[in-house]
């Protein structure tokens, strides 16, 4: 058998079975968007991650790294300064 058809043989199991595992570990994520004019909160779900805003004692920053918010947290809409709602 040439080198290049054993090659073949052995790489195209590999590469099926590296598919096969990427695919089934795709899940759909579910986004759900805090329109700016509603006014309900929004209790967080488990395994919420993302950057957030601090207060660093003269404006809001927004975080350099990402953290995980717990389950149950609430989360809503607040207007900018000086913006009425």
């Amino acid at each position: 058998m040439p080198a290049n058809l054993y090659k073949l043989r052995m790489l195209l199991p590999l590469l099926a079975a590296c598919i096969a595992v990427s695919l089934t570990g795709c899940e759909a994520k579910r986004v759900v968007f805090v329109h700016p004019t509603d006014h309900d909160l929004i209790r967080l779900g488990p395994d919420v991650r993302g950057r957030v805003y601090y207060w660093n004692g003269s404006q809001w920053e927004l975080s350099s790294n990402s953290v995980r918010l717990p389950e149950g947290w609430y989360a809503g809409y607040v207007p900018p300064e000086g913006e009425d709602r």
